[in-house]
């Protein structure tokens, strides 16, 4: 028997479990051996320089775009996702004393929806005067009710950046998903 007869069996009788909150599944694009998944995105980063003696505040035109990954949930009974990011910041200052505040946002739209803002985070380096890279990461659990195809976004936006140099790089991102949210 071929793997992917095999894989298909196990759908099958998994498919049959009692799950009174599913929704039928439709059979999945790719074969699910067992009801957990793991993605791998894209990812990307940025360099930026206040360039010369004014501070850059939030605007919403600097916003970066980092990274995206993209889980389908659609055989997933109450599919619960967890969205893992992690990335490099290098700083450097200008005269002495530097200070950056980067705000680090996720978003999710799921089957070409609208898409929703999930949670933030700040990173944020004060009168430093020392070069320095750092690590900045989080983990995001998503216990989204509606079963589909979700695409997962990354963005920073440079909220103030002083006196120095900021470089955001090797950027990764991944999605997990499994059943059971309750």
């Amino acid at each position: 028997m071929s793997d992917y007869k095999e894989m298909e069996r196990d759908y099958d009788s998994d498919r049959g479990r009692d799950c009174r909150d599913c929704v039928r599944c439709r059979r999945p694009g790719h074969p699910l051996p067992k009801p957990i998944l793991f993605e791998c995105g894209t990812g990307s980063g940025f360099s930026m320089s206040d360039g010369g003696p004014t501070t850059i505040a939030c605007l919403a035109n600097t916003e970066r775009a980092l990274g995206t990954v993209v889980l389908d949930t659609t055989c997933l009974c109450q599919p619960k996702c967890m969205i893992q990011f992690s990335s490099n910041v290098h700083f450097v200052p200008d005269n002495g004393s530097g200070e950056v505040e980067l705000l680090f946002q996720l978003f999710r739209s799921c089957d070409g929806g609208q898409e929703l803002q999930l949670d933030s985070w700040t990173f944020k380096i004060d009168d430093e005067g020392d070069i320095f890279s750092q690590t900045f990461s989080f983990f995001y659990c998503d216990c989204n009710s509606c079963p589909g195809c979700c695409t997962y976004s990354i963005r920073c936006k440079p909220c103030v950046v002083d006196d120095c140099s900021i470089c955001v790089n090797d950027c990764h991102i991944a999605g997990f998903a499994r059943e059971g949210c309750s």
